[in-house]
């Protein structure tokens, strides 16, 4: 508790007192305070505001910023650098075991419903029935109505779950998310698709003529792989990069509902390209339909957002499409 309310800085100072293991066990408590919301009861706020005056160290209150990078901090101040590394690999270890889904409640919940896509029901029921109720409740409604059913049964009988098959239930949904990231989710698809999206940002940086002709060329040898050239010249990820003009002639025939789909749990910097280049009634417009969604399906939002990706795409093999190449 003490701790807690200090900066790194001064908290290893006092940590370089004890022993590694010490170490590590009050690196754990801290670990575990935070990831359950760092709240606590009055009797324990009123035991460490004691702790804080006896030691007259109180430096801003009960509102300090920390987190697993403070601890990895103070770890590495207090000790070698070897011993800093296993005590806050232990210290990770410690807080899996004592909160598997720790991680898992900070997780955006379009990753989370498509990490869960195709796992059993009582899988996904013990899932949502460690996140807190409003996201519970949200992501629940991403599920098709009979599969919603058995899930919310199963919650219901989630209780005095075994904390090894906590356990086990957290490594496999944070593995899923992990590959899912690690392949850019359905945008990236396998390895192949990874060439072929190679590929078409090499040729979209050529003139017209030229690019023409080679995908014509590509056509001839394998159809489907040149419509696939075709298609991944323009990404969801490339909207940051897209010149504003040819985005505002794409935007201006977009359906202001679809348009709010499409922005569901998107990325900050996507976000803010596309309402920088919406009128000031558009941006008013798709604030309106944004407050109307409620708990929209991922199916939903993928198909909204290749709305706007089709008009993209044509005005990119009309050639009026440009991109700002890092």
């Amino acid at each position: 508790m003490l701790l807690m309310r200090l900066d790194p800085g001064s908290a290893s100072e006092l940590l370089k007192a004890v022993q590694p293991d010490t170490a590590t066990e009050i690196a754990t408590e801290m670990a575990y305070l935070n990831s359950s919301g760092g709240a606590m009861s009055e009797e324990e706020e009123q035991v460490a505001q004691n702790v804080v005056q006896e030691f007259g160290t109180l430096l801003s209150g009960s509102d300090s910023d920390w987190s697993l990078g403070f601890v990895r901090q103070m770890l590495e101040s207090a000790m070698s650098a070897e011993q800093s590394a296993q005590a806050f690999e232990k210290v990770k270890q410690s807080l899996d075991y004592r909160d598997p889904f720790a991680s898992i409640r900070e997780t955006k919940l379009h990753e989370l419903s498509a990490a869960l896509e195709g796992e059993p029901p009582q899988v996904v029921s013990l899932v949502l029935a460690e996140l807190p109720a409003k996201s519970s409740a949200e992501l629940l409604g991403m599920f098709e109505e009979k599969v919603s059913h058995q899930i919310i049964r199963g919650m219901a009988g989630a209780t005095n779950v075994p904390v090894e098959a906590k356990v086990r239930v957290a490594s496999v949904i944070k593995k899923r998310l992990q590959e899912l990231r690690t392949s850019g989710g359905a945008s990236e698809g396998n390895a192949r698709e990874g060439q072929i999206r190679k590929v078409s940002v090499l040729l979209r940086g050529l003139a017209k003529d030229a690019r023409d002709q080679m995908i014509a060329s590509i056509k001839e040898q394998d159809p489907e792989t040149g419509a696939m050239v075709m298609k991944m010249m323009v990404v969801w990820d490339d909207l940051p990069i897209l010149n504003d003009r040819a985005l505002q002639e794409a935007l201006r025939a977009s359906d202001p509902r679809k348009l709010a789909l499409a922005l569901v749990n998107v990325d900050k910097h996507i976000a803010d390209k596309i309402k920088m280049n919406l009128s000031e009634t558009g941006r008013n417009m798709l604030y309106e339909e944004s407050l109307l969604l409620t708990a929209p399906k991922p199916k939903a939002i993928v198909e909204a957002r290749d709305l706007l990706l089709q008009d993209l795409r044509e005005l990119n093999e009309a050639g009026m499409l440009e991109f700002e190449e890092g």
